[in-house]
């Protein structure tokens, strides 16, 4: 691996891309756009309390800084759906609450004999990562695959209030997806095999 300041510095750019594309759909809200800026914001001042936190390991700090990097770019494609849910306190909990859940699970799964994500070369792989790995490829599908050109005659046909929801359904789903991959990934790389500490 490079040098992991320059990797975090640079890991700095996904949450920013994926903020940039969300705090429009479905429309521009202050609110949210307030409540993006301010997880921005923590993660521009995490690797300050990291280093504080592990004052003779900043490579540890730098590594676990692009770890949130990566949560805060997945959590970012939750906004739209949230978004649509405006007003409901409920549903939007849930919505958040179902994120999180994700992240906890991936972590569990990681315990497990046999993880779905990066299993051991010996084990044999569980039915369920069948059913995991083509996830977004059939996403994709739903999502007309990325034609703007399909989805903007769709939106025209059965208008913003049909299509809005679908299609941020479709980007939380699929950011629920890279939270259990990068959870996954994170577990296996920083507890199960040490690396921060290596």
């Amino acid at each position: 691996m490079g040098n992991p300041f320059k990797i975090m510095i640079m890991g700095y750019l996904l949450p920013l891309l994926s903020a940039a594309m969300v705090v429009f759909i479905p429309d521009y809200d202050y609110t949210y756009a307030m409540w993006i800026a301010a997880v921005y914001v923590i993660l521009l001042l995490m690797p300050i309390v990291l280093v504080i936190r592990f004052p003779s390991n900043r490579r540890k700090a730098y590594l676990l800084t692009v770890t949130y990097q990566l949560y805060a770019f997945t959590f970012y494609m939750a906004f739209p759906l949230i978004k649509v849910f405006s007003g409901e306190i409920v549903y939007q909990l849930l919505l958040v609450g179902f994120i999180f859940a994700v992240f906890f699970l991936a972590r569990f799964d990681q315990r497990t004999e046999v993880p779905v994500v990066f299993p051991d070369n010996n084990r044999k792989v569980k039915w369920i990562a069948y059913v995991y790995y083509p996830i977004p490829f059939f996403l994709t599908v739903l999502g007309f695959g990325g034609n703007h050109i399909v989805m903007g005659n769709y939106f025209e046909r059965f208008g913003d209030a049909i299509m809005m929801p679908y299609v941020s359904t479709i980007i939380y789903l699929f950011s629920c997806w890279l939270i259990f991959l990068f959870s996954s990934m994170a577990y296996k790389s920083h507890v199960k095999e040490g690396y921060l500490e290596k």
